[in-house]
């Protein structure tokens, strides 16, 4: 078992003085190190270790190292030998270890070949992340103490004082740190605890951990420049149009923020709405018949309440002293498919944005600009142009074709759509073919002539993108399908396109029969095609092609009527819930069936096929710095690599999908990172 270690720190990163001296965290919500991320916490000048547990599991059992105590030899010899040390949320220690301790104190360097992740184990075995929550989970032996909360707000944060006239006694804030002390040491064996009782990553995913950490570690860099003109733009007309709203409403809503104060306002001028986001107000805005002063309220709402701006905020927070945001990705962090999630500005999620050219052209005149809606939606387009290569290097992008749609395929056996991704690829052209019986002939003619796409490929690109996972009228409408077809046209598309993928749809049921089969009958494996299921202990194990296994905990059955009027056999297990629309977020029993299993085993199938990219791209030489669903972003020196070598490195299949038509395309080049 590797050594386990933990820290316990304060600084005021994420935190700031008012005039009168009050400390204040700079966002409302979650100040402090979730505001501004580990790196940029790590390495503020106020940063400092209050303590450092370890257990080198060599039955000395644990050891603490606080400020004014020789340094911990035993680790560094531990270290030296080349011992592996885990953490929970190992990323953080590193960051601490290399800034405060390495680089203030002189330490020994970490080496990042020698780290192992409690938390990563956690989250490919589909538990909760956070340590107290997994440990709750798992039953361990030992849990996290929940006094720490108190003791981190008291200790670890700067703190105002009730009372400036009775500051705490000596021996009282000896006892907190004594008890932050405990707490310390608890947390390495409540890490021990829960790392014992999940499977180890295996040796390639490990490694793919390792390449994700020194993804984190690199970064990318950020056009501060242009950061900082698009936040003064956006400061100068917030100011401008919250002064606005303030005059529409008479005082009564002094920012966009105030959402149920806005809600209020709009009922008294016969606008009712029960939400403000951007959906419903997009819908409200439709509405002719809208008194003028409700429309510009709405519309001043949407433009000042904009997700995508807030991005710049996260940005510049989460930047550090060499220009570059780190710890962009959680590795196994967005389901139980093994994908990754973001964090901070959220890469996965940057709205389309302009040509960099056109980046180029806001941005020049930016500064000069007067306040008005309108620079809103500029900023907004020119956020992904603000991720730039460092100086001397360029950017190196390529992204799969249709990945998701490919992999459906492969597996499903859905043999022409495998002809048409080995072929021309035009999916979205062949399925709207399949709808309407044009040729694709026609739409390939319609496009020579009118240098765009005939209108029909929205119904096959809705159809490819809604249907796949067994959605229907509701699937199809939530990909805008209604803007161009009536309900009942959708749901004649729905089952024209069920009727024309026949090895598809006898996929998801072959997957439902494979899960219940292994649940009613524990130990024995069941498989339809290259996908298998069986129960050991109290889990659903599902194998993928590439070996790498999905996890449902506590597995059940139970029979449901469903909307429709028929009785179906549902599928329930034990997982941590992030959508509100299933129940509250937490670890709760959760439904699935035969399209929600494809979806996991596609999601899951196309990320061990990036995963498998990604690792050959790192051992070519290009140094990846973002990485999307189906999209990889290297650094490289300027003129070194291709973009036609980077397109082959991905193209290559891992040995378990020889074979498949997975092709990236379109990659590009340049200095801004664009779509």
């Amino acid at each position: 078992m590797p050594a386990t270690i933990d820290f316990e720190t304060f600084s005021s990163a994420g935190f700031y003085q008012d005039a009168s001296g009050k400390w204040r965290g700079i966002t409302k919500t979650s100040p402090g190190l979730p505001a501004v991320g580990a790196p940029a916490y790590a390495e503020h000048p106020s940063c400092r270790v209050l303590s450092l547990a370890w257990d080198l599991h060599d039955g000395a059992g644990p050891h603490m190292w606080i400020p004014g105590m020789p340094a911990p030899l035993d680790l560094f010899a531990y270290l030296a030998t080349g011992g592996t040390v885990e953490a929970h949320n190992a990323g953080f220690e590193y960051w601490i270890w290399h800034h405060v301790c390495h680089g203030r104190m002189g330490w020994p360097a970490l080496p990042l070949a020698q780290l192992s992740c409690s938390l990563a184990k956690c989250r490919a075995h589909s538990l909760p992340g956070k340590l107290g929550k997994a440990a709750e989970v798992l039953g361990a032996a030992e849990q996290k103490d929940k006094a720490g909360d108190a003791l981190i707000r008291k200790l670890c944060i700067p703190n105002n004082l009730k009372s400036t006239k009775s500051p705490p006694r000596r021996s009282a804030a000896l006892e907190d740190y004594n008890a932050l002390y405990q707490y310390n040491i608890q947390d390495i064996r409540a890490e021990a605890a829960i790392s014992s009782l999940c499977p180890d990553l295996s040796a390639s995913e490990q490694k793919l951990w390792l390449l994700d950490q020194s993804i984190n570690i690199r970064g990318v860099a950020i056009d501060t420049d242009a950061l900082r003109d698009c936040i003064s733009a956006v400061q100068r007309t917030t100011d401008r149009f919250t002064e606005e709203l303030r005059d529409l409403t008479g005082g009564a809503v002094q920012s966009v923020g105030e959402l149920a104060k806005i809600t209020a306002w709009l009922a008294t001028q016969g606008v009712h709405t029960g939400s403000l986001e951007s959906d419903a107000v997009d819908e409200l805005l439709k509405d002719v018949w809208m008194p003028d002063g409700a429309h510009r309220v709405l519309t001043i709402r949407s433009a000042l309440g904009s997700a995508s701006v807030k991005k710049l905020f996260a940005i510049e927070r989460r930047l550090t002293s060499d220009g570059r945001l780190h710890d962009l990705f959680a590795f196994c962090g967005a389901d139980r498919t093994g994908r990754w999630a973001g964090r901070g500005p959220q890469p996965q999620n940057l709205p389309g944005g302009a040509t960099p050219e056109r980046v180029d052209e806001i941005l020049a005149g930016l500064s000069e600009r007067e306040p008005s809606l309108e620079i809103i939606s500029d900023v907004s387009s020119c956020l992904r142009g603000l991720f730039v290569a460092a100086p001397g290097h360029e950017l190196l992008c390529s992204d799969f074709s249709a990945i998701e749609a490919v992999v459906l395929a492969e597996l499903a056996g859905e043999e022409w759509r495998r002809e048409v991704f080995r072929t021309h690829g035009k999916i979205y052209e062949t399925s709207a073919s399949l709808l309407t019986g044009k040729t694709l002939e026609f739409y390939a003619q319609y496009k020579l002539e009118n240098d765009a796409h005939h209108p029909d490929r929205k119904k096959g690109k809705v159809a490819e993108l809604a249907s796949g996972y067994g959605g229907g009228l509701g699937a199809w409408k939530a990909f805008g399908a209604d803007a161009f077809m009536t309900d009942e046209e959708i749901q004649e598309a729905v089952r024209a396109w069920r009727a024309a993928s026949p090895a598809i749809t006898t996929f998801w049921w072959g997957l439902q029969d494979a899960a219940l089969a292994a649940i009613t009958n524990p130990g024995y494996c069941y498989s339809y095609r290259d996908i298998s299921f069986g129960v050991a202990g109290d889990i659903l194990y599902c194998r993928l092609p590439s070996g790498r296994r999905l996890t449902y905990h506590q597995p059940g059955v139970y029979q449901k009527m469903m909307p429709w009027g028929k009785q179906t056999t549902c599928i329930t297990y034990m997982g941590w819930n992030s959508n509100y629309l299933n129940g509250p977020v937490g670890w709760m029993r959760l439904e699935t069936y035969g399209p929600k299993l494809t979806e996991n085993v596609v999601q899951a199938v196309a990320r061990d096929i990036l995963a498998s990219s990604m690792m050959q791209l790192d051992a070519a030489g290009y140094s990846i710095v973002l990485h999307v669903h189906d999209e990889i972003v290297a650094e490289v020196p300027q003129g070194w690599g291709s973009v036609e070598e980077f397109e082959v490195i991905m193209g290559r299949m891992p040995e378990w999908a020889a074979g498949w038509p997975v092709r990236a395309a379109g990659g590009w080049r340049g200095r801004r990172y664009r779509k």
